[in-house]
């Protein structure tokens, strides 16, 4: 698979370098491998019965809930479903996942779940963390 055929707005997100949404991260789409790709998507379909595929992008590193882009007919749009997957092998939602019922975008996922998200991980310790590690002091100079 080729960058060309993901998401303007991802691919933008991706030319900037801006990949780490603690708690989200973006997937590599190059050491993921089509059988990882395959693999998700199969797990996805079993969980959701969805009438559509998915191309994986995004994972929450505490837990196991991953960011999909939606995928029909071999092209993938810029549509974004997130999901806790269980690794069951069965079905677990109260009714199958539509793809009319999937609206949101990417962006909509960057403000809406991302940076909704990252808002629980800010503190004081982790921004002493990253500053002692970079060598900043948050002085002025």
């Amino acid at each position: 698979m080729t960058d060309s055929v993901l998401p303007p707005a991802y691919r933008w997100f991706i030319a900037k370098g801006m990949t780490n949404w603690e708690p989200w991260y973006f997937v590599d789409q190059y050491e993921l491998q089509d059988a990882s790709q395959a693999y998700f998507s199969d797990v996805f379909k079993i969980e959701t019965r969805a009438d559509f595929d998915v191309r994986l992008f995004a994972r929450r590193q505490d837990r196991d809930d991953f960011a999909f882009f939606v995928s029909r007919n071999g092209a993938i749009e810029d549509r974004v479903v997130t999901i806790h997957l269980a690794f069951c092998n069965r079905f677990e939602l109260r009714e199958p996942l539509r793809y009319t019922n999937v609206t949101q975008t990417f962006l909509q996922w960057i403000r809406d779940t991302a940076l909704a998200d990252v808002a629980g991980w800010i503190s004081e310790e982790d921004l002493f963390f990253d500053q002692s590690v970079t060598g900043m002091t948050g002085k002025s100079r």
